[in-house]
């Protein structure tokens, strides 16, 4: 009987070193993820690289993140250390992945399958391929962007540093409408995103101001169906805006473009749309429709 229960905890501990040893040396994608139990849409192409038993890679859609990280026991895995170049702009879907990757602390592996997890989130990875020692080699660099050095360097930010040179003058007979508005404002960052304000107005006037990097320069004013505005506004009565915080923000998260939405003197900063409530990220998301809209009109201008 003892010999039998030995034999059972040796196959145990063996079934978990082969797995752990699956896990480093192999590159795996995210094929599903799921915060505070909602699916998430897999948008991009995330890998996780692990180049040893104490080190890993991320490649997002457009950064890079490094980080240390450790197993104990059966399934107890802590990532610490992480740190990522910070070209803007990554996808909403990348940046929830480095979110949660901060909030996992169970790991369970097969052979072809990891999955990271914690009471709030939970990440799926399939296992892509095996990395050869160049590969494991050229992704090991984690110390580049640790300690006291500064990321990112000047050469990978300066991308941002002009304006459009198709610079279009303001608009001569714009009219601004009176009355209550909704604003939105996205703000510049450290690579190529687009500063501009949005003002959309309730008889579907939208009075939009481009700014640093904006592929349409100074300001203009464009018109959309009333009804999609007028359906903007009741949305925001609706959802009862005014009791929403006045930040929504994730600070572990590096360079991310700041959003902010004012309607009838009170604005929401939102920095990681993902800590907002469900509500207001889909009302952020109906003003963007309608912000891409008006853009798609001044473009053809």
């Amino acid at each position: 009987m003892k010999t039998t229960l030995l034999s059972i905890i040796v196959l145990a501990l063996i079934s978990c070193d082969a797995s752990t040893k699956e896990f480093v040396g192999s590159s795996w994608k995210v094929v599903e993820l799921k915060n505070s139990g909602t699916t998430v849409k897999v948008t991009d192409a995330i890998i996780l690289k692990v180049n040893s038993d104490t080190e890993f890679s991320l490649k997002l859609d457009v950064n890079n993140c490094f980080g240390t990280y450790s197993i104990t026991g059966k399934s107890n895995i802590k990532l610490q250390g992480l740190a990522c170049t910070e070209m803007c702009c990554d996808s909403e879907f990348s940046k929830a992945v480095v979110a949660a990757l901060y909030k996992v602390s169970t790991i369970k592996l097969t052979k072809d399958e990891a999955i990271l997890s914690s009471d709030d989130v939970k990440i799926t990875f399939k296992r892509q391929k095996v990395l050869s020692p160049k590969e494991m080699k050229a992704t090991n660099t984690s110390e580049k962007f640790m300690g006291k050095e500064k990321i990112p360097t000047e050469e990978t930010t300066n991308v941002g540093m002009f304006e459009n040179p198709n610079k279009v003058e303001e608009t001569p007979e714009m009219v601004v409408p009176k009355g209550d508005f909704i604003e939105l404002y996205k703000s510049p960052c450290k690579g190529t995103c687009e500063e501009f304000t949005m003002q959309f107005y309730e008889d579907g006037t939208v009075v939009y101001t481009g700014k640093f990097n904006a592929q349409v320069q100074g300001k203009h004013a464009v018109k959309l169906a009333p009804s999609k505005v007028k359906s903007l506004f009741n949305d925001f009565e609706q959802s009862n805006f005014m009791s929403f915080q006045d930040k929504y923000d994730d600070p572990k998260i590096m360079d991310i473009q700041n959003t902010y939405l004012t309607y009838k003197g009170k604005k929401i900063h939102i920095r990681y749309k993902y800590n907002a409530p469900k509500e207001l990220q889909t009302l952020l998301e109906k003003v963007e429709t309608q912000a891409k809209s008006a853009l798609e009109q001044l473009k053809k201008k």
